[in-house]
């Protein structure tokens, strides 16, 4: 093998190294985008499991202020 196909190897080598880490660097963006979309979603839903206790608790002790009245 000469000195100018090792030197083609070694430059096709680099340029499918960058391919790569570009695939990777926007493969690592959407993963990011993602979990802020996870994020905001966990959010939403503890928001949510929150109203769901509040109006629990808000009907437990209605039933029991309509238990001692009686």
């Amino acid at each position: 093998m000469s000195a100018g196909e090792k030197a083609l190897g070694f430059v096709k080598t680099v340029l499918t190294l960058k391919d790569q880490l570009d695939a990777l660097g926007k493969d690592m963006t959407s993963l990011g985008v993602r979990l802020t979309r996870l994020a905001e979603a966990h959010g939403d839903l503890r928001d949510r499991v929150s109203r769901l206790e509040g109006m629990i608790e808000g009907a437990a002790i209605a039933t029991r202020q309509r238990r001692l009245e009686e």
